[in-house]
């Protein structure tokens, strides 16, 4: 079976050193769960811990961050839930704490159509967030999640990823050349 743009982010996740990850599901997000269930069934470690609220999940990452040292990951899913996130990122935007906050999204061709729980999240989190951005391509998500990763730890503040359903379940793919992507991030240093 093809790695998903789920599976990689979630491996980079845990290649970052992202490991305590806490997140409510919904439908919007459901990509991204399926995939936490198969690194479980894989073992691959990492802990996820779902509260009973998308808010709770907000302020238990920044928590984390904040007794810790590491950087916090919520999760949560599209719209009305992803918006849930706002208080406890706004605590951590107060305290100057990391957070990556992974969003679900409904799919691209719905973006601005007013579709059901679709919302603009890039303009929503902007205040917020340190960073914001949509992975719209496979091969965009590499460069999202380590620009995500550095930038809350760089200006210690919430950076949030906006995942579409649709991208979620994409076959991942590298960046060709023709693109003229430089990568950096995890990994990198040493080859």
């Amino acid at each position: 079976m093809a790695t998903s743009v789920s599976d990689f982010i979630i491996d980079r996740l845990i290649a970052w050193g992202l490991r305590h990850w806490y997140g409510y599901p919904g439908d919007g997000i459901g990509g991204f769960d399926g995939a936490m269930g198969r690194a479980q069934k894989q073992g691959k470690h990492f802990t996820y811990i779902r509260p009973t609220h998308e808010e709770e999940a907000a302020f238990m990452a920044t928590a984390h961050a904040k007794f810790t040292g590491e950087v916090g990951v919520c999760v949560a899913t599209s719209g009305p839930g992803a918006l849930h996130l706002m208080n406890g990122l706004y605590d951590a935007k107060g305290d100057n704490t990391p957070v990556v906050a992974i969003i679900g999204q409904q799919a691209r061709v719905s973006l601005g159509t007013e579709f059901q729980q679709e919302i603009n999240l890039e303009r929503a989190f902007s205040d917020v967030a340190v960073f914001v951005q949509t992975v719209t391509t496979p091969m965009h998500a590499q460069f999202v999640i380590d620009k995500a990763v550095r930038m809350a730890k760089a200006y210690r503040g919430p950076a949030v990823v906006v995942l579409p359903a649709d991208v979620q379940t994409l076959d991942m793919e590298e960046p060709t050349a023709e693109h003229f992507v430089s990568r950096t991030g995890v990994g990198y240093a040493e080859d």
